[in-house]
């Protein structure tokens, strides 16, 4: 008999005994590798080490898969999206891949304490139409449908134009501020950040702060861009995604077929680790993207950030 489980159950975070040269966000790896312990200073800021990369996925299966959820139904009482099975895949990457999960802050490499990705949402579509950020946090045994009432649940907090967010609600305090005043305000906290001693509460809502940050503009019906991943905050990795669209390829025997394909481009941080391991970390998405049907159960094992 299937176990029943409550989807979307809240997040153990675990991230252990904190040693002194820990962040509060951050667990401060001790590398082996002579380049990963020199690099941060080499390339000190995001901007300096930031690697692109241009893929484009079959989602002809995928929308089979989501098709066919909907005739089925599925557990949560919600129609699976292809953003689902995107946000579920990340959240897969990094519980088989987690060195994607590190970041640098202070010159040095931390693994982060939580998997969390943030996503921008327009809450009308149109050129005045309001925009926010929700940051959502997951657990590494999550499948597809925790990560659907995860996300689902966030969304629907922040969908009404006039609800603000508490980043919004921060964003309009600091706003109001003088010029001067602002510059002073965020230059405390980028300093604070970069010694590790920001506030907490300002780290919970800051987007900036996340594992990912993905950005769907299918939506938008827009090609997909690279999108410069910030020097503040710590997020090392940023993803974007265009709307669907058709080619004919060539089938083993020759004759042709439509196929549905979607383009992606990703921005990361090299410092991270090396261009194996990030190539395999993103191979690991696109197949679970793939192959949305991997992620309806928890993965087998997940695997803990051991540094280099």
């Amino acid at each position: 008999m299937e176990e029943k489980r409550e989807y979307g159950a809240a997040v153990q975070r675990n991230a252990g005994k904190k040693r002194w040269r820990d962040r509060y966000d951050g667990r401060r790896l001790m590398h082996t590798d002579t380049f990963f312990t020199l690099i941060p200073y080499i390339m000190s800021t995001r901007n300096d080490s930031q690697v692109a990369a241009s893929f484009k996925i079959d989602v002809t299966n995928v929308e089979r898969y989501l098709r066919k959820r909907r005739q089925d139904g599925s557990p949560i009482g919600q129609d699976l999206t292809f953003l689902d099975v995107v946000m579920a895949s990340i959240v897969r990457m990094i519980s088989q891949k987690p060195y994607v999960n590190r970041f640098i802050a202070g010159h040095k490499a931390f693994a982060r304490d939580e998997l969390s990705i943030s996503l921008a949402i327009k809450k009308d579509l149109s050129v005045e139409g309001t925009q926010t950020v929700v940051k959502v946090a997951y657990d590494p045994t999550d499948t597809i449908f925790d990560v659907a009432v995860r996300l689902q649940r966030e969304i629907e907090k922040n969908k009404d134009v006039k609800t603000d967010n508490t980043t919004d609600s921060f964003a309009k305090f600091v706003n109001h501020l003088p010029s001067g005043l602002i510059r002073f305000v965020i230059g405390t906290i980028k300093w604070l950040d970069f010694h590790g001693w920001m506030p907490k509460a300002v780290q919970r809502l800051s987007p900036f702060h996340c594992s990912v940050f993905v950005t769907a503009m299918g939506s938008i019906n827009f090609a997909p861009i690279y999108h410069h991943i910030y020097n503040f905050g710590t997020c090392s990795a940023f993803i974007a995604y265009g709307p669907k669209y058709s080619e004919m390829v060539l089938q083993r025997d020759g004759s042709p077929i439509e196929r549905k394909f979607i383009d992606f481009k990703i921005v990361g941080d090299e410092r991270i680790c090396d261009g194996f391991g990030m190539a395999s970390a993103w191979k690991e998405m696109m197949r679970c993207i793939k192959h949305p049907e991997l992620l309806e159960k928890p993965p087998e094992t997940v695997m803990q950030d051991h540094g280099i």
